[in-house]
């Protein structure tokens, strides 16, 4: 029975491109689940955009001298074509400034006022003297209370990933002049979180065996020592104004506005397609499953706080699943954007194709532990593993097909043992593969799919058709064309561009996408093959060096 499955990503935000940290954590793994949904006729939306509020932006702004409004235009345009280019499938790649978001915010603010869990509350923050005015918990760094890092911001420790109140902070600092602020009573909103602890727990223990350990666990933990009310609104300029009469001085912060832009973004799309109530059977009806593809440093906001409001709210459905994948550490360190040490994706593409990338990142996914990027093992996992072992098989096949069966996939003649073999083996991987997507285990999928260009090698190798006669060279050559036909439909959600590629040079006119990912069972057909050309590109040292380089004088 087919459903409804709302994909959803992270909303990076919009002051600097994204770097691969970005693309494994969270749209990469995103996509390829997107894409085989669609495969298996699951209807999918596949929806995010970009984080234009709040202090990161500010703080950008401050550094470049110019207005926020700027920095967001500027970087959502980067970000955007980014993720087209890396071939990411967004139904809908929007923003956090719209008035359409502007408008969704501010009415789930007054839903959850009217149900009782928004207050005010005087709380103390910290006020710079020098610079006079309220620091907003990203104008001040300091040393972690909980861990002892050094560099912690004031709403959350990158070291330990803890979430923070700046004036937990050791030793705080003024981010913009360095000197140290003095504490001042300020009011503002805070959410009743504490109110949802009970529930939370007897939810998330719905989800012990479904979750990855690692969120479970890490959910577990934070309610396990108790939850605390938190505030939901700042003093800063810049941002969705609190609706409430009095209050215009102040905008919703921005970890509690921007998740709401999940709804947002549901309703820009139908509002688009001129249906404005499209969207509430994406986040009302029982039957719509929700998943979140989030970095790990985002988990309590996804299994926590964004749930709390779900419920607070009312009648808007729960997270199915939370797949968050843990860190990708860059050539032995972690990714720094305030250094610059990131391989940065717009930049990736102006020197390589997406699909190698694409392809390195799925078979090596940070999804229980930290991963680790490097130079080198990109240039060999392309080498060895899709030029040599992937690209090369389909070569092999179509070039022989080309040069003794007059370009066109012949019958085959009575199959033996070893070919039936082969095509029950390909059937497996049909579904193992799409087992693993279903399951968020895309490392496993990914391996499944080159298992199979693997067993393709060794078959050709055992059947040598270039040894054989005729016709048993024509049924190797038909079970071979069953496996590069199988591989073009099973590469579609990990290595899109080139699974079109291949597609075409099996003789079909059609796009590769529109696909059911069944069909990969199905025998190829007897047709034409067109315009065979290698698949994957080798990489010399010369293609990755200037790379190396760059990350070695930052080093």
């Amino acid at each position: 029975m087919h459903k409804k499955v709302l994909v959803t990503t992270a909303w990076p935000y919009a002051n600097g491109p994204l770097h691969l940290g970005h693309l494994a954590g969270s749209y990469l793994p995103a996509d390829i689940f997107a894409r085989y949904n669609r495969m298996i006729g699951n209807e999918t939306l596949m929806v995010s955009g970009t984080d234009e509020h709040g202090t990161p932006i500010s703080v950008q702004a401050d550094k470049e001298g110019c207005p926020p409004k700027e920095i967001v235009d500027k970087y959502h345009k980067v970000i955007k074509r980014s993720l087209e280019d890396i071939g990411c499938s967004y139904n809908l790649f929007t923003r956090t400034t719209t008035d359409n978001h502007r408008k969704t915010a501010q009415e789930f603010f007054l839903t959850l006022s009217k149900n009782g869990y928004i207050y005010e509350k005087a709380m103390e923050l910290f006020y710079c003297p020098k610079c006079r005015r309220f620091l907003p918990d990203r104008y001040v760094e300091g040393t972690c209370p909980k861990c002892g890092a050094e560099e912690a911001r004031g709403d959350q420790c990158d070291a330990c990933g803890r979430t923070l109140e700046s004036t937990e902070l050791v030793n705080p600092r003024c981010k913009h002049c360095e000197s140290a602020p003095e504490i001042r009573e300020r009011t503002h909103y805070f959410f009743k979180l504490s109110a949802f602890q009970d529930r939370l727990i007897k939810w998330i223990d719905s989800k012990k065996d479904i979750w990855r350990s690692n969120v479970y666990q890490f959910t577990i933990n934070w309610l396990k020592e108790g939850l605390k009310d938190r505030p939901i609104t700042r003093d800063l300029e810049w941002g969705v104004s609190v609706p409430i009469k009095g209050a215009e001085d102040k905008v919703l912060y921005v970890w509690f506005e921007a998740v709401i832009g999940y709804i947002s973004a549901t309703k820009e799309y139908f509002i688009n397609k001129g249906d404005p109530d499209g969207w509430v059977e994406w986040w009302k009806s029982p039957d719509t499953e929700t998943y979140y593809f989030i970095g790990k440093d985002n988990i309590p906001f996804h299994t926590i706080i964004w749930p709390a409001m779900l419920l607070g709210h009312g009648g808007l459905n729960l997270p199915t699943n939370v797949p968050a994948n843990e860190f990708l550490n860059l050539e032995g360190g972690k990714f720094s954007t305030s250094r610059g040490y990131a391989v940065w994706l717009n930049e990736y593409l102006e020197h390589f194709d997406p699909d190698p990338l694409r392809y390195c990142l799925s078979i090596n996914m940070p999804e229980s532990k930290d991963a680790d990027f490097s130079w080198d093992e990109f240039q060999r996992r392309n080498n060895e593993e899709l030029v040599s072992t992937l690209g090369n098989f389909a070569h092999r096949v179509l070039t022989f097909i080309g040069r003794f069966y007059d370009g066109a996939i012949p019958e085959p003649g009575t199959l033996g043992q070893r070919d039936k073999s082969v095509m029950e083996e390909i059937s497996a991987t049909v579904d193992i593969v799409g087992m693993h997507i279903q399951n968020c285990e895309f490392k496993k999928a990914m391996a499944g799919v080159m298992g199979l260009a693997s067993l393709g090698n060794q078959y050709f190798n055992e059947k040598a058709p270039w040894k054989a006669d005729k016709n048993a060279g024509a049924s190797t050559l038909y079970v071979s064309a069953c496996i590069v036909k199988a591989l073009s439909i099973l590469m579609v959600p990990f290595l899109p561009f080139s699974a079109q590629k291949l597609w075409n040079m099996l003789g079909y006119g059609d796009s590769v996408h529109e696909q059911q990912w069944h069909s990969a069972k199905e025998p190829v057909k007897f047709q034409s093959i067109k315009d065979v050309t290698p698949l994957f590109k080798m990489l010399e040292d010369e293609d990755i060096a200037e790379q190396k380089a760059k990350l070695e004088s930052i080093k």
